[in-house]
């Protein structure tokens, strides 16, 4: 992921353009929320991109690490006192409605071809990130 390190945006950027309404109404829609004590749905997103954006190697221990850390809590404002283990990510990983971030996601692409309109200069498509990955060792070994 350090490609992203050569980028110029901030993780606040990138939250600009989701905006925090959406999220709390899709946290009611698809219940996501529902029984969750410490990571809601909200703190999932929080935590699972600024954990993609600031870390080469994302994994449940750095996402621990993230999640604990104090510039994360000021970032998006979370209670300061609140701790989780790797062991709390993993069961919430496990649960979470995939259909959260899906919602999110197609608002994203939404509203960059609401941006980019002229179909010939900029055209946008869905990939998904495991093909381009099976594509690329593919091609390393050939």
């Amino acid at each position: 992921m350090s490609v992203f390190k050569d980028h110029r945006i901030s993780v606040s950027q990138l939250l600009g353009v989701v905006p925090e309404a959406l999220l709390s109404k899709l946290s009611l829609t698809t219940k996501v929320d529902y029984y969750a004590k410490v990571l809601h749905g909200k703190k999932m997103f929080y935590l699972l991109l600024y954990g993609i954006v600031e870390n080469d190697k994302l994994s449940q221990r750095t996402l621990e690490d993230t999640f604990n850390d104090f510039l994360f809590k000021t970032l998006f404002d979370l209670d300061k006192s609140e701790t989780i283990r790797r062991s709390s990510i993993s069961e919430r990983l496990s649960k979470i409605d995939s259909d959260y971030f899906l919602q999110i996601y197609q608002c994203v692409y939404q509203q960059f071809q609401d941006a980019y309109p002229n179909k010939e200069k900029h055209h946008l498509i869905h990939v998904d990130s495991s093909m381009v990955s099976e594509a690329s060792s593919k091609l390393l070994k050939g």
